[in-house]
């Protein structure tokens, strides 16, 4: 299926986004809360292979000391924190994102965008708990996660109109 951004611009679109998310987070637990599972999700599904691209690209970013990571942070020391789980798991994410068809009704969408949320939460906990950290307080992240998969479904329901 052609997806709705283009891959010369879908990838650049997706590695910017997630850049201009970075000063957006709320420390508030072992992670922080941030927009940038949102875009991730997002970007799968709009963006195709160029949004996981786009993923990819701004980690290497990030990997390079660009401050470009939650709460301006880069380099591959803050890159092996408490959120190394997550940072792995978001092109996975993206990846599963993929699945999204235009056509679809908002209960296959929102349970695409759920398991997106639930494979971050999965992978991130795994790296919380390889680190030593508190794992029980991710469950602060659940709210998030559903506030956040409920928009992308919204979000991904009016394109879908839109396009289809």
């Amino acid at each position: 299926m052609a997806r709705l951004l283009p891959p010369l611009w879908g990838g650049p679109l997706t590695t910017a986004a997630l850049c201009l998310a970075a000063p957006l987070s709320l420390v508030a637990g072992p992670v922080p809360i941030t927009l940038q599972s949102l875009i991730v999700c997002l970007a799968g599904a709009l963006a195709g292979g160029a949004g996981v691209a786009g993923v990819l690209g701004w980690l290497a970013l990030a990997a390079l000391g660009l401050p470009v990571l939650a709460g301006m942070k880069g380099g591959l020391a803050a890159m092996g924190g408490a959120s190394a789980g997550f940072l792995i798991a978001l092109p996975l994410a993206a990846r599963l994102a993929l699945r999204w068809q235009t056509g679809w009704g908002w209960r296959p969408t929102l349970g695409l965008m759920l398991a997106c949320h639930g494979l971050l939460l999965v992978l991130g906990g795994l790296g919380v708990a390889w680190r030593g950290g508190d794992v029980p307080a991710l469950a602060m992240l659940l709210p998030g996660a559903g506030v956040k998969a409920a928009l992308a479904t919204a979000v991904l329901g009016l394109v879908g109109r839109r396009y289809s």
